[in-house]
Order: C-alpha cells, then sequence, then structure tokens
C-alpha cells in the first residue's frame, strides 16, 4: 500500500501512483511601518496542498480494476466528502478534500472501446480541517470493511 485517501486504497496494483507531491508553507502578513521598510508578521499555517500522480493500464491482466479507482476518486471528488489520508509507511496527512481528479488516455484504438491503454491520472487534494461526527462515522465503517 502506498496511500490511503478515504475509501480509495492506493498500491501497486490496480490503482497506482508513480509520483506524489507535497508543499508545507506559512502565511505572512505585510506591514507597512513609519520611515522604515515593511515587516512582515507570522499569522499561521497556509494550504499544505497534496498531488497524487500516476498511469493505469487498463488492459494490463493485473491491472484491470484500476479504472474502478478512478471512477471512486472522481465520485469523491464530487460529493465533496472529507477523507482521511494516509501514507503507506503509517504517516498520518489528516483530512484532505479532492479538489479535482485529472486524466489523460493515450494509444486509443478501436479494440479499447474510447479507453487508452495508458491513462494518465492526477489527484489535486487540499486540507479541509477536522469533519463533523458523522464523517468519522463513515471513516469507521469503511475501515471496517476493510479489515473484513
Amino acid at each position: 500500500m502506498l496511500f490511503v485517501v478515504g475509501p480509495l486504497v492506493i498500491s501497486r496494483r490496480p490503482f497506482n501512483i508513480e509520483e506524489w507531491d507535497r508543499e508545507v508553507n506559512s502565511s505572512w502578513a505585510k506591514q507597512d511601518l513609519l520611515d522604515r521598510a515593511p515587516d512582515r508578521q507570522f499569522t499561521g499555517g497556509g494550504d499544505e496542498p497534496l498531488n497524487l500522480s500516476g498511469t493505469l493500464a487498463p488492459f494490463n491482466r493485473n491491472a484491470i480494476a484500476g479504472l474502478s479507482g478512478l471512477a471512486l476518486a472522481e465520485s469523491l471528488c464530487r460529493t465533496g466528502q472529507p477523507v482521511f489520508v494516509t501514507r503507506g509507511d503509517g504517516r498520518v496527512f489528516g483530512f484532505y478534500g479532492i479538489e479535482s481528479v485529472k486524466q489523460s488516455h493515450t494509444a486509443i484504438g478501436p479494440q479499447t472501446g474510447g479507453i487508452g491503454q495508458a491513462i494518465k491520472h492526477e489527484l489535486k487534494l487540499v486540507p479541509v480541517g477536522q469533519p463533523g461526527a458523522s464523517v468519522g462515522a463513515d471513516m469507521l465503517s469503511t475501515l471496517i470493511s476493510l479489515l473484513g
């Protein structure tokens, strides 16, 4: 397992990522001062967007289910449901919202039914803070269903 994004488990197969990036930043307010150069005051942490990207090979016999993972990511994006994000080594990132899901199909032929033989995808996630209790209950039921 590489990442868990709510109910979406990302591993090497069938739904994978090849690259991820995250930006940590902070907010500094500019303050004009008399007879001096402007100064800045720390006002808190900024957004910490997380981007996950990879390539699916839906016609590879080991990766057929990758399309359902992509559909699940799109569904989570459309509903605006906060998702709890962890990395495979146990690092917790916290609650994020899926801001966008991008896919790019290549090597489309008559035998593929309009689906690319290679599908590049990118999930853009933004931190959303701690959601209400109902989301926690949904997350718990999802975890229980994953464990069997």
